[in-house]
């Protein structure tokens, strides 16, 4: 029988690239989408047993009814859940709207922890598996990513409360923590870019904000970083090392930022600092 695993996020990046290479492992993997037109890619391009699951985070109903269609697929089981969708909503605070500051934490901190909560009677049964998607962005915040470096804190600082509080399950809970990724999360912030140009209410505001927000604007416009297929891998070995690390970070800027981490607070922020202002 193979194992099964619920992956979040799965239409596109991070979560669509582990979809298809749990698959074609042979896992039997759950596929969390918000779009059919995405579960129906999904099954054409996958090579394995697939199972595409509408499945929206931030609510409850929907986190509900994916948990309730596992129990009833097959032998009702799951050996591993993978926490990844997410989303970015990057500016100064003074520029963000209230609602971005909700979606944020509503997907990336409140609706992985319901779902983590719905999914334990399973992986407990299973002495299963959880891993993370957290970020760089959880380790060290920088300036015009106070919400969404606030969201990744919280999921290091879950990993780090769950490592402990399900051992005595045989649950193992995992980080991963990438730097930058060519995902499609960065077009999106590029269309928000361009639709906050042209709210003339927050000019004046984006004026102070000015080299932040033109620093922010060409991270968003041209991204670097790993292809997802490559963070796809460190999942997997995340899921299947009989004694995998407890955080796994990922790229080259992802380790150049942390030793970041290692710096007095002046210091680091001057250095930080100079690079913007």
């Amino acid at each position: 029988m193979s194992k099964k695993v619920l992956v979040t996020g799965s239409s596109t990046g991070i979560g669509r690239s582990t979809a298809l290479r749990l698959a074609e492992r042979g896992w039997h993997v759950f596929a969390g989408v918000r779009k059919q037109a995405d579960a129906d890619a999904l099954v054409a391009e996958a090579g394995g047993a697939l199972e595409p699951l509408l499945l929206d985070v931030a609510r409850e109903d929907s986190i509900a009814a994916a948990l309730e269609h596992i129990h009833g697929a097959g032998d009702g089981t799951l050996d591993a859940l993978v926490n990844n969708a997410g989303v970015y909503i990057g500016g100064p605070l003074e520029l963000m709207e209230p609602k971005q500051v909700h979606q944020t934490f509503a997907v990336n901190v409140t609706g992985l922890l319901l779902l983590t909560q719905a999914c334990l009677p399973l992986l407990r049964a299973s002495r299963g598996r959880i891993v993370n998607i957290s970020s760089i962005s959880g380790l060290i915040a920088m300036p015009g990513v106070s919400v969404y470096a606030a969201s990744k804190h919280a999921v290091e600082a879950i990993t780090d409360s769950l490592r402990l509080e399900l051992s005595p399950f045989g649950i193992k809970v995992v980080a991963v923590e990438p730097g930058g990724v060519k995902t499609p999360i960065w077009d999106k912030g590029a269309q928000r870019d361009e639709a906050a140009r042209e709210d003339a209410a927050k000019s004046a505001l984006r004026e102070l904000y000015a080299p932040l927000v033109r620093l922010l604007e060409k991270l968003n416009a041209k991204p670097g970083g790993l292809p997802p297929e490559a963070l796809a891998e460190v999942v997997t070995e995340a899921l299947e090392d009989s004694n995998p690390k407890n955080r796994y970070l990922v790229g080259k800027d992802a380790k150049a930022l942390k030793l970041l981490t290692r710096l007095p607070d002046g210091l680091r922020d001057r250095a930080i600092a100079s690079k913007i202002w």
